[in-house]
Protein backbone atom coordinates (compact mmCIF):
# COMPACT_ATOMS: atom_id res chain seq x y z
CA UNK A 1 0.00 0.00 0.00
CA UNK A 2 2.83 2.41 0.89
CA UNK A 3 4.57 1.68 -2.41
CA UNK A 4 1.36 2.41 -4.32
CA UNK A 5 0.90 5.69 -2.46
CA UNK A 6 4.51 6.71 -3.11
CA UNK A 7 4.16 5.87 -6.81
CA UNK A 8 0.92 7.87 -7.08
CA UNK A 9 2.51 10.88 -5.38
CA UNK A 10 5.61 10.61 -7.57
CA UNK A 11 3.58 10.42 -10.80
CA UNK A 12 1.37 13.27 -9.59
CA UNK A 13 4.40 15.49 -9.00
CA UNK A 14 5.90 14.58 -12.37
CA UNK A 15 2.56 15.37 -14.04
CA UNK A 16 2.50 18.80 -12.36
CA UNK A 17 6.01 19.58 -13.55
CA UNK A 18 5.22 18.63 -17.14
CA UNK A 19 1.78 20.27 -17.32
CA UNK A 20 2.04 23.66 -18.98
CA UNK A 21 0.76 26.38 -16.69
CA UNK A 22 -2.02 28.41 -18.29
CA UNK A 23 -1.94 31.40 -15.93
CA UNK A 24 0.47 32.82 -13.37
CA UNK A 25 1.22 35.90 -11.28
CA UNK A 26 4.91 35.03 -11.03
CA UNK A 27 7.18 36.43 -13.72
CA UNK A 28 9.46 33.63 -14.93
CA UNK A 29 13.17 34.21 -15.47
CA UNK A 30 13.20 31.96 -18.52
CA UNK A 31 10.56 30.24 -20.60
CA UNK A 32 11.02 27.35 -23.03
CA UNK A 33 8.97 28.09 -26.14
CA UNK A 34 8.00 25.12 -28.34
CA UNK A 35 8.75 22.84 -25.39
CA UNK A 36 6.26 20.21 -26.49
CA UNK A 37 6.21 20.96 -30.19
CA UNK A 38 4.78 18.34 -32.51
CA UNK A 39 7.53 19.02 -35.04
CA UNK A 40 10.82 17.15 -34.99
CA UNK A 41 12.49 19.66 -37.29
CA UNK A 42 13.46 22.25 -34.66
CA UNK A 43 13.91 22.08 -30.91
CA UNK A 44 12.66 24.37 -28.20
CA UNK A 45 13.56 28.03 -27.87
CA UNK A 46 15.03 29.41 -24.66
CA UNK A 47 13.36 32.79 -24.09
CA UNK A 48 14.81 34.98 -21.36
CA UNK A 49 11.70 36.71 -19.98
CA UNK A 50 13.68 38.58 -17.34
CA UNK A 51 16.04 40.17 -19.88
CA UNK A 52 13.23 41.08 -22.27
CA UNK A 53 11.15 42.63 -19.48
CA UNK A 54 13.85 44.56 -17.61
CA UNK A 55 16.36 45.80 -20.20
CA UNK A 56 15.95 48.41 -22.95
CA UNK A 57 14.89 45.91 -25.60
CA UNK A 58 12.47 48.12 -27.53
CA UNK A 59 13.29 48.05 -31.26
CA UNK A 60 15.03 51.43 -31.03
CA UNK A 61 16.80 50.45 -27.78
CA UNK A 62 15.43 53.44 -25.88
CA UNK A 63 12.99 51.76 -23.48
CA UNK A 64 11.95 48.60 -21.69
CA UNK A 65 9.29 46.59 -23.52
CA UNK A 66 5.83 46.90 -22.05
CA UNK A 67 4.14 43.69 -20.92
CA UNK A 68 1.45 44.07 -23.58
CA UNK A 69 3.99 43.80 -26.39
CA UNK A 70 3.64 40.05 -25.90
CA UNK A 71 0.73 39.71 -23.46
CA UNK A 72 -1.55 41.63 -25.81
CA UNK A 73 -4.87 40.60 -24.24
CA UNK A 74 -3.81 42.19 -20.94
CA UNK A 75 -4.89 45.72 -21.84
CA UNK A 76 -8.16 47.63 -22.23
CA UNK A 77 -10.04 47.15 -25.51
CA UNK A 78 -9.54 50.84 -26.36
CA UNK A 79 -5.76 50.30 -26.33
CA UNK A 80 -5.77 47.42 -28.86
CA UNK A 81 -4.17 48.04 -32.26
CA UNK A 82 -5.13 46.02 -35.34
CA UNK A 83 -4.93 43.12 -35.92
CA UNK A 84 -5.41 42.51 -32.16
CA UNK A 85 -9.04 42.03 -31.16
CA UNK A 86 -9.13 40.37 -27.73
CA UNK A 87 -8.92 42.30 -24.48
CA UNK A 88 -9.22 40.80 -21.00
CA UNK A 89 -8.28 43.64 -18.64
CA UNK A 90 -9.56 47.10 -17.79
CA UNK A 91 -6.03 48.38 -17.13
CA UNK A 92 -2.72 47.80 -18.89
CA UNK A 93 -0.69 44.93 -17.44
CA UNK A 94 2.32 45.93 -15.35
CA UNK A 95 4.32 44.06 -12.71
CA UNK A 96 2.77 46.31 -10.06
CA UNK A 97 -0.81 45.22 -10.74
CA UNK A 98 0.18 41.59 -10.07
CA UNK A 99 1.25 42.36 -6.48
CA UNK A 100 -2.15 42.27 -4.67
CA UNK A 101 -3.19 38.80 -3.50
CA UNK A 102 -6.45 38.99 -5.45
CA UNK A 103 -4.79 40.14 -8.71
CA UNK A 104 -5.72 38.29 -11.88
CA UNK A 105 -2.85 36.15 -13.22
CA UNK A 106 -1.30 36.44 -16.68
CA UNK A 107 -2.14 33.84 -19.31
CA UNK A 108 0.60 31.98 -21.08
CA UNK A 109 0.77 32.22 -24.86
CA UNK A 110 -0.44 28.64 -25.13
CA UNK A 111 -3.64 29.43 -23.22
CA UNK A 112 -4.97 30.92 -26.48
CA UNK A 113 -2.44 30.04 -29.18
CA UNK A 114 -2.71 26.27 -29.39
CA UNK A 115 -0.57 23.88 -31.41
CA UNK A 116 -1.61 22.99 -34.92
CA UNK A 117 -3.91 20.00 -34.64
CA UNK A 118 -5.11 20.84 -31.11
CA UNK A 119 -8.85 21.36 -31.51
CA UNK A 120 -9.62 21.77 -27.79
CA UNK A 121 -10.56 25.42 -28.36
CA UNK A 122 -11.20 27.61 -31.41
CA UNK A 123 -8.09 29.29 -32.81
CA UNK A 124 -8.09 32.94 -33.75
CA UNK A 125 -7.40 33.67 -37.41
CA UNK A 126 -6.07 36.67 -39.27
CA UNK A 127 -6.49 37.59 -42.92
CA UNK A 128 -3.26 38.87 -44.41
CA UNK A 129 -3.60 40.95 -47.59
CA UNK A 130 -1.06 38.78 -49.44
CA UNK A 131 -2.60 35.42 -48.44
CA UNK A 132 -5.64 33.82 -50.13
CA UNK A 133 -6.99 32.24 -46.93
CA UNK A 134 -7.03 33.26 -43.27
CA UNK A 135 -4.02 32.18 -41.20
CA UNK A 136 -4.68 30.26 -37.97
CA UNK A 137 -2.82 31.87 -35.10
CA UNK A 138 -1.23 28.74 -33.67
CA UNK A 139 1.45 29.11 -31.03
CA UNK A 140 4.10 28.67 -33.73
CA UNK A 141 2.63 31.46 -35.88
CA UNK A 142 2.17 33.75 -32.86
CA UNK A 143 5.73 33.23 -31.59
CA UNK A 144 7.26 33.75 -35.01
CA UNK A 145 5.18 36.84 -35.75
CA UNK A 146 5.88 38.49 -32.40
CA UNK A 147 9.55 37.55 -32.02
CA UNK A 148 10.59 37.96 -35.66
CA UNK A 149 8.79 41.26 -36.21
CA UNK A 150 10.33 42.77 -33.10
CA UNK A 151 13.83 41.51 -33.95
CA UNK A 152 13.49 42.71 -37.57
CA UNK A 153 12.41 46.18 -36.37
CA UNK A 154 15.37 46.27 -33.97
CA UNK A 155 17.82 45.32 -36.73
CA UNK A 156 16.31 47.94 -39.06
CA UNK A 157 16.51 50.63 -36.36
CA UNK A 158 19.97 49.57 -35.18
CA UNK A 159 21.94 47.89 -38.00
CA UNK A 160 24.78 47.03 -35.59
CA UNK A 161 22.50 44.31 -34.17
CA UNK A 162 22.60 42.35 -37.43
CA UNK A 163 24.29 39.05 -36.62
CA UNK A 164 23.97 39.66 -32.88
CA UNK A 165 20.25 38.94 -32.66
CA UNK A 166 18.37 36.58 -34.99
CA UNK A 167 16.09 37.96 -37.67
CA UNK A 168 13.16 36.41 -39.54
CA UNK A 169 15.24 33.96 -41.54
CA UNK A 170 17.58 32.84 -38.76
CA UNK A 171 16.14 29.65 -37.19
CA UNK A 172 19.17 28.04 -35.57
CA UNK A 173 20.22 30.85 -33.19
CA UNK A 174 16.89 30.49 -31.34
CA UNK A 175 15.94 26.86 -31.90
CA UNK A 176 18.14 24.33 -30.19
CA UNK A 177 18.40 21.02 -32.06
CA UNK A 178 15.72 18.53 -31.00
CA UNK A 179 16.86 15.44 -29.17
Amino acid sequence: MKILLILLLTFGCVALVFTQQKESKIQPKEVALAKDSQSDKYGEVAFNHETHSLKKYSPDGSSVLSCVECHHTDQPAASLRPPLRTSERNVVLTAEILVPADAKGVKSCRACHLQAGDDSAPLATIQYPDKPAPTKLTNEVAYHMNCNLCHDKAIAARPALKGKIPGSNDCVPCHKPAG
